[in-house]
Formats: structure tokens, C-alpha cells, sequence
């Protein structure tokens, strides 16, 4: 499919380049996915972290929090085998670009669902704000393998 310029934008656009995603495994390895996803999930958190902290901070998310959330979430059969923290964090990274671009979860919707987690730790002081971190993505990870799950369960 070949854009014209004056074409109005579309999510449907998003979903035509996920169209050999067939599986949470072809997420998870997903290469080009992860890469969008990493602006989306720092966006996300900086989102957060702001609202928590009462003015805009910008922040990119470590990928030891990731990797940390993506195990604790179950999702770690989803990443390539033998995967290391780096390879971890873009399989969480690649999982939360799906959910924005083929599912149409929000960034408020995000934003919020790490909210609720983090803003039960103080985040001016490091070691809390890495664990409300790893809490509140393995929260996003959690509710976007279970939509996942149900999703795919439908197609079987």
C-alpha cells in the first residue's frame, strides 16, 4: 500500500504493517515493533511520572525495569531464547508498541494503568522509583497478556 500525502492518517495504516503478527512470540521478536514501542513506553512512564510528581520530567525507562517487569508478567517464553536484559526490555518495548498501534490501548490508558502503580512510591528517591517501576510495568504486562490471552483464545 503506497501512502499519498493527503491521506488522512488511520490506525487501520498501523495494522497492515502487523499483518505477519500472528502470535504473542511474533510480538515479541518483532523487531521494527520494539523500536516504536521504546517512544511509546517512555513516553508513557515520563506521562506518570509527571502527573505523580507534579511537573513534566522526561525520563527513559532502564532496561533492567523492563526486563524485571516482563519476567515477573509471565511474558518471558514470548522474547527470543537465550535473551538477555537488553533483548527482554525490547520484548516488553515491542508488546507495549502492539497494544498502541493494533489494539488501540491509549496513551492515557497506559499512562494510567502505570499510575496506579507508581503513585505508591516515592519517586524522588532512586531505589523506590525502580521498584514502583518494575511494579507498575509488570502491571501493563499483566493486563496486556491477559487481553492478549482472550484475544487469541477467540481465534482458536
Amino acid at each position: 500500500m503506497v501512502l499519498n500525502p493527503s491521506d488522512a492518517f488511520s490506525r487501520a495504516q498501523l495494522q497492515i504493517l502487523l499483518q505477519a503478527v500472528k502470535s504473542p512470540k511474533d510480538i515479541g521478536t518483532h523487531k521494527s515493533l520494539a523500536q516504536l514501542g521504546d517512544s511509546v513506553t517512555n513516553l508513557i512512564y515520563s506521562l506518570a511520572k509527571s502527573v505523580i510528581i507534579s511537573r513534566f520530567t522526561q525520563r527513559k525507562v532502564n532496561r533492567t525495569v523492563l526486563s524485571h517487569a516482563l519476567k515477573n508478567a509471565g511474558m518471558k517464553q514470548f522474547a527470543k531464547t537465550r535473551s538477555d536484559a537488553h533483548a527482554l526490555a525490547d520484548t516488553t518495548e515491542a508488546f507495549i508498541g502492539y497494544m498502541f498501534c493494533a489494539e488501540g490501548w491509549s496513551i492515557d490508558k497506559m499512562s494510567s494503568l502505570l499510575w496506579e502503580k507508581l503513585s505508591q512510591y516515592d519517586l524522588y528517591d532512586y531505589k523506590e522509583e525502580t521498584k514502583g517501576a518494575i511494579e507498575a510495568f509488570t502491571y501493563l504486562l499483566t493486563n496486556i497478556h491477559t487481553h492478549l490471552n482472550a484475544k487469541w483464545e477467540k481465534k482458536s
